[in-house]
C-alpha cells in the first residue's frame, strides 16, 4: 500500500467518524409518482461533435479556446482546483478578460473555502464568480462543513454538479471533468479517466438559456459576498500562488505549453442530439428530474436495446432497484456495464454498498468490467493511482449519452444535472472504443463462476476478492453501511 493509498484510507476513517457523530441518518427517497415527466420533451438540433482522445488535449483546447475569444465565455463547473492545471488555465482566462473578454463562472461550494485567489480574480470588471447554495462555514474546514451541513442539510444536500465551458457561442466542451491536474493527467497522486467532447452547432444556444435561467436565480451568490479580500483590483493572492504552482512544477507546465502548439485541426461528427436539463424544482423536493427526462425519451431505445455498454463512476442503484438495467436483462439484451473496482473508487463510501451490489449485477447477465487502481493510461502524464470517473451510455451503436450525471441516486435526487442524447453510429462507434479498445491495461473482467464465486481476470492476473481492497476495509465499510447512507451516494 503506497502512502497516497494510506493517506486516502485514514481519510476515509476520519470522515467516518466524523459524519456519524454529526450528520446522523441520510434523508429518504422522495415519492414519485407514475409518469413524472412524461409530458417533458426536448428540441432535435443537428450539431458537431468532437470526442477529445487524450486527458491532456482536454486541457489545451480549452487554453486554446480562452485564447481565441472575443466576446464571452460561461463556464459551471462542480470544482476547480488551486493546482498547476486550474491556475493556469484561470491564468489564461484573465489575460482573456484583461483584453475585454466577459467572463461568469458558476462553482459548487462544496471544495471552496477561503479562496482569496478566487474572490480576488472576481474583483476584475471582466471577470464574474458565483456560488452555488453555499454554505455558512468557510474557515474550519470539513469539520465547520460537516457541522453546518448536519443544522442545514435540507438546504445544503443539494449540489451544483454541471460541466460547462462556452466560449463565444461557437465552442461548447460537456463532459465529466472538472478543472484540475488530477482530471487532465498531470497529478502525481491520483488521475481521473474521463471524457469531454466539443459540441459546435445551434444546441449551444439550448445551453446558453439553461446557464442564464441558473444564473439570474438566487441560488448564486457572488464570490465576494462570501470571501473578503484585502485589496479590490489588485491580484496578490493569485499572482502569488499561480507563481509558486508554475515555478514548482515546470516541467508540468512545459509539457501543457506542448499540448497547446501541438494541437491540430479539429476533425467532427456529425450528430442529431437532444439536450436534456435537470429542474431547479429539484432544490425544494429532490425529484428525479432529470433522470426521468432522460428515461422517458429513451424510452423506444431501451425497450428495444439487443445491445447496451453503461459506464458510470458509481453503481449504486436507486432504492435499491437497477431498473434500466433489470429490464435490459429480462429483454436478453447484451450488457456491459464499466464502473470503479472497489480499489480504484475516488469515494469511501461507495464501495461498501457497491461490493455486495455486484452479485446480483452478474446474475442479471451483464458483462462486468472493472476499473484497476493502477490503470495504464498511455495519455496520463504522470502513472500513479487511478479512479474512473466516464459516465455515458451507449444503446445498439446508435444513441448515446454525454453529460454530468453518474445516474447514480445523488445524481437523481439530488444534484443539478445535465446532458446530451446523441443519435449518431459514427460517434457511438468512437465513444465504445475511447471506452473499452484497451481492456487488459485498464480494467478486471469480472464474471461469476459456476459455484457462485466471483473472478476477477486481466491477462494472466486472476484474484477470488476484489483487487488491491484488502480485509481491513470489512469494519470500515461494516460502519458505512450501518449508516444508511446509499441515498447520499
Amino acid at each position: 500500500m503506497n502512502m497516497h493509498s494510506i493517506s486516502k484510507c485514514l481519510t476515509v476513517l476520519s470522515f467516518i467518524i466524523v459524519t456519524i457523530v454529526v450528520t446522523g441518518c441520510a434523508t429518504s427517497y422522495p415519492e414519485v409518482e407514475d409518469g413524472f415527466q412524461a409530458d417533458w420533451d426536448s428540441k432535435k438540433y443537428h450539431a458537431d461533435l468532437y470526442l477529445i482522445p487524450t486527458a491532456p488535449e482536454a486541457l489545451a483546447r480549452r487554453i486554446e479556446l480562452v485564447r481565441q475569444a472575443k466576446s464571452f465565455i460561461d463556464m459551471t463547473y462542480f470544482s476547480w482546483n488551486k493546482d498547476t492545471s486550474g491556475l493556469m488555465l484561470f491564468s489564461e482566462i484573465k489575460q482573456a478578460a484583461d483584453r475585454g473578454v466577459k467572463v461568469r463562472v458558476t462553482l459548487d461550494d462544496l471544495l471552496v473555502f477561503n479562496e482569496k485567489w478566487l474572490a480576488e480574480l472576481a474583483h476584475h470588471q471582466n471577470i464574474d464568480i458565483r456560488i452555488f447554495n453555499p454554505f455558512d462555514s468557510r474557515k474550519m474546514g470539513w469539520i465547520g462543513r460537516a457541522m453546518d451541513f448536519q443544522i442545514h442539510q435540507q438546504q445544503l444536500d443539494n449540489r451544483l454538479h454541471e460541466k460547462y465551458f462556452n466560449v463565444d457561442g461557437h465552442n461548447m466542451i460537456l463532459g465529466g471533468r472538472n478543472i484540475g491536474d488530477d482530471y487532465f493527467g498531470y497529478s502525481t497522486e491520483a488521475n481521473f479517466f474521463d471524457l469531454d467532447v466539443i459540441f459546435k452547432g445551434d444546441v449551444i444556444k439550448a445551453f446558453e438559456a439553461n446557464f442564464d435561467g441558473l444564473w439570474g436565480t438566487d441560488y448564486l451568490i457572488p464570490i465576494e459576498m462570501l470571501v473578503e479580500v484585502k485589496q479590490v483590483g489588485v491580484f496578490t493572492e493569485f499572482e502569488k500562488t499561480y507563481r509558486q504552482q508554475t515555478e514548482n512544477r515546470q516541467q508540468v507546465v512545459n509539457a501543457i505549453n506542448q499540448q497547446v502548439q501541438s494541437l491540430t485541426e479539429v476533425g467532427y461528427t456529425a450528430a442529431v442530439v437532444k439536450p436534456v436539463f435537470d429542474s431547479l424544482e429539484k432544490m425544494k423536493d429532490s425529484k428525479p428530474y432529470f433522470r426521468s427526462r432522460v428515461e422517458n425519451l429513451m424510452t423506444d431505445p431501451v425497450n428495444d436495446a439487443k445491445k447496451a455498454v453503461i459506464s458510470t463512476p458509481y453503481l449504486i442503484p436507486a432504492d435499491n432497484k437497477f431498473t434500466i438495467i433489470e429490464k435490459l436483462s429480462a429483454n436478453n439484451a447484451q450488457i456491459t456495464l464499466i464502473t470503479n473496482s472497489s480499489a480504484s473508487n475516488d469515494s469511501g463510501f461507495v464501495p461498501a454498498y457497491f461490493e455486495k451490489h455486484r452479485p446480483l449485477l452478474l446474475d442479471m447477465g451483464a458483462d462486468l468490467y472493472e476499473y484497476k487502481d493502477h490503470a495504464k493510461n498511455s495519455d496520463h502524464f504522470y502513472h500513479s493511482d487511478t479512479y474512473y470517473h466516464n459516465k455515458t451510455f451507449i444503446f445498439d451503436d446508435l444513441y448515446s449519452y454525454i453529460g454530468s450525471s453518474n445516474f447514480d441516486p445523488r445524481s437523481d435526487f439530488l444534484n443539478i444535472e445535465f446532458g446530451v442524447l446523441i443519435k449518431s453510429p459514427e460517434f457511438a462507434l468512437t465513444l465504445e472504443h475511447y471506452l473499452l479498445a484497451n481492456k487488459e491495461l485498464l480494467y478486471w473482467h469480472v464474471t461469476q463462476q459456476e459455484d457462485g464465486s466471483i473472478n476477477w481476470q486481466s491477462g494472466d492476473e486472476s484474484y477470488d476478492a476484489s483487487p488491491h481492497y484488502g480485509g481491513w476495509h470489512a469494519l470500515p465499510d461494516w460502519l458505512i453501511r450501518k449508516m444508511n447512507g446509499e441515498s447520499e451516494l
